[in-house]
């Protein structure tokens, strides 16, 4: 029998070649074939780890939230509401909506979680998780505003998340996912009662810029 420290190597093996496959080709790519293929492990080795390919997705699925998880909980806490917008900006930019192996990855359950009703759980759990831990923060710098409206602004970042994530990977056009998330936090500036920002602060980007020339004739 191999010693535990061969056998955690070939688990990781197994795991990350299955990441890597979800994050290039989907989910439905995911064969008992291919993962061997990418792993370089035998048959036996891969059924050794697991019973079914199930049970690999599975895993899979619980490493990407716990990974996404500890990444979030490392970012600088804000000392204002704006900053905690920047922040949350910064979380789906930098996380979820890149290229990424992990956030193509996850993009590959979300997108595979209509018909895979224990992918829907773990998913949803993940988004609750990621929402309690942005509440948490946001009611640190919200005093005096009510709970209702940090929790319906919570609600709206997760709903603004998916819209970001489908944008993204569907049409993978960076402009539009920006100019998006700008209208956006426009809305969740105001659940969240800021003051009147000046036109310049959210100018909408233009693909491609105006030249001067056109704006000062």
């Amino acid at each position: 029998m191999c010693p535990n420290g061969n056998a955690d190597l070939t688990r990781s093996l197994i795991l990350n070649a299955a990441t890597r496959i979800i994050s290039q080709d989907g989910l439905q790519a995911l064969t008992a074939g291919k993962l061997i293929a990418e792993a370089g492990v035998s048959k036996g080795g891969l059924y050794h780890h697991f019973r079914t390919m199930t049970e690999v997705e599975i895993e899979v699925l619980q490493l990407l939230s716990s990974k996404l998880l500890l990444t979030l909980q490392g970012y600088q806490a804000p000392q204002s509401k704006e900053e905690f917008l920047d922040r949350v900006e910064s979380e789906l930019f930098d996380c979820l909506i890149s290229h990424d192996e992990t956030a193509r990855a996850l993009f590959g359950y979300v997108s595979s979680s209509v018909f895979n009703q224990q992918i829907q759980v773990l998913l949803r759990q993940l988004q609750d998780d990621i929402s309690l831990q942005r509440l948490q923060v946001l009611q640190k710098v919200s005093v005096g505003t009510s709970t209702a409206s940090l929790q319906n602004t919570v609600q709206m970042i997760a709903t603004i998340q998916v819209g970001l994530m489908m944008r993204f990977y569907v049409s993978e056009d960076p402009v539009s996912v920006r100019n998006y998330w700008r209208a956006c936090r426009s809305s969740l500036e105001g659940l969240l009662g800021f003051k009147e920002q000046s036109n310049m602060s959210w100018e909408i980007v233009q693909a491609p810029p105006t030249p001067v020339s056109s704006i000062c004739s």
